[in-house]
């Protein structure tokens, strides 16, 4: 069996990805077109209908739906071709092109909700057929503590409390978006400064109603308070790193900015793992080859930007090993855009093993198992049926 072939047949653990929403919606074309970009609502729609991912989805609904096919065959547009779907058929769709993929198993950030999402993982499980387990998202579960309690060591003593308790809850990691809200310069905070800073985003909650965190002190503060906890259930933290939504400051997503915290946690078992990481692909590939416990994909560049992923994928393995690296689509709204980041980001890995030429076969389909699924298994703790 070739190499590409090998690839192809394995399971997919997806250990970022966000809520599908409802089969049912009115406007189908235009909210698959607006996942198709990381741009505001005030970009033009009529660029972004220029771009390759909204190519690749519309190829996608073409290839697995018969009546979409048809409906461009005959010359129809985008908002002809794609109709909402009734429930029996949105699931059938979802199964069918989950299946042709070989997903597995999602992981869901429940820190983004999209409109008219599904909610229920376990009627994620049904519509998709696959596993679904949530990831906790740090700053979410924070703001909703700092609502109930405007006491510092009230918030903190109960917010530390919660995340000791996720993975009994069914979670199985937490995720922060530091690199959104104030950067990846994560440093130590005394807890004098960390309740000054709380006081000050509590005054403004109650001035503004605005609970959204966007303070420095209290996210390195509480990233810190959190990590023993997350290490004592050896659960992985996740971080947003460069690539995403149009109002991330990106020069304040490079991982190496979090090399300090790092330093001060990988060492005692804490397990990290960055996510997207474009355009620091290579620096969170060097992280990972020199970091016990820290890991990383490329997820969203799979998707949204498909023409780069062979070059993405071969650079990120420039220093890492493949026991650090992970699969994941950074998916959300439809399954068209999971379909396209296992599509390109299988076709990728094929490549970027193929041309290795130190290693036997046998070697390089134990690499891919890792890519695909074994590495995130192993690090969350959860298990996976191998096919191959």
């Amino acid at each position: 069996m070739s190499i590409n072939a090998f690839v192809q047949s394995l399971p997919l653990l997806d250990h970022h990805a966000h809520y599908l929403i409802r089969g049912d919606v009115a406007d189908r074309a235009h909210r698959l077109l607006r996942v198709s970009s990381e741009a505001d609502a005030q970009y033009p729609i009529t660029d972004t209908a220029n771009r390759l991912a909204w190519s690749a989805f519309q190829q996608t609904a073409r290839d697995f739906d018969p009546t979409v096919a048809a409906a461009y065959q005959r010359g129809a547009t985008p908002e002809e071709a794609l109709q909402p779907m009734d429930a029996d058929h949105y699931r059938d769709y979802n199964h069918r092109v989950f299946a042709a993929y070989h997903y597995q198993t999602l992981f869901i950030d429940t820190g983004f909700v999209p409109d008219d999402a599904i909610l229920d993982l376990n009627a994620t499980a049904d519509l998709t057929g696959l596993t679904v387990r949530p990831i906790y998202r740090l700053e979410t579960h924070a703001e909703a503590y700092m609502q109930q309690y405007a006491d510092f060591d009230a918030w903190s003593d109960h917010f530390l409390d919660a995340v000791g308790h996720v993975r009994a809850h069914g979670y199985v990691g937490c995720k922060s978006i530091a690199a959104y809200r104030v950067g990846l310069q994560v440093t130590p905070v005394t807890p004098d400064a960390a309740r000054a800073a709380f006081d000050q985003w509590r005054q403004h909650y109650e001035e503004t109603g605005v609970a959204r965190l966007e303070n420095q002190d209290v996210i390195n503060y509480l990233l810190a308070l959190v990590a023993p906890a997350l290490i004592n259930q050896h659960l992985p933290l996740q971080f947003h790193v460069g690539y995403g939504d149009a109002d991330t400051d990106l020069y304040l997503g490079n991982p190496l900015l979090l090399r300090s915290f790092l330093r001060r946690f990988c060492y005692d078992g804490l397990q990290v793992v960055l996510l997207h990481c474009y355009p620091y692909h290579r620096e969170a590939g060097y992280l990972a080859s020199v970091f016990p416990g820290v890991y990383f994909d490329t997820s969203l560049v799979n998707n949204l930007a498909p023409s780069s992923t062979m070059s993405v994928v071969r650079e990120s393995l420039e220093l890492a090993p493949y026991s650090r690296y992970l699969f994941a689509s950074d998916a959300s709204t439809y399954v068209e855009m999971y379909a396209v980041a296992a599509q390109t980001f299988k076709a990728a890995l094929a490549a970027q093993l193929d041309a290795v030429t130190t290693a036997t076969d046998a070697q390089k389909q134990s690499w891919a198992r890792m890519v695909c699924y074994a590495n995130a298994a192993n690090l969350y703790g959860v298990a996976v049926t191998a096919t191959d």
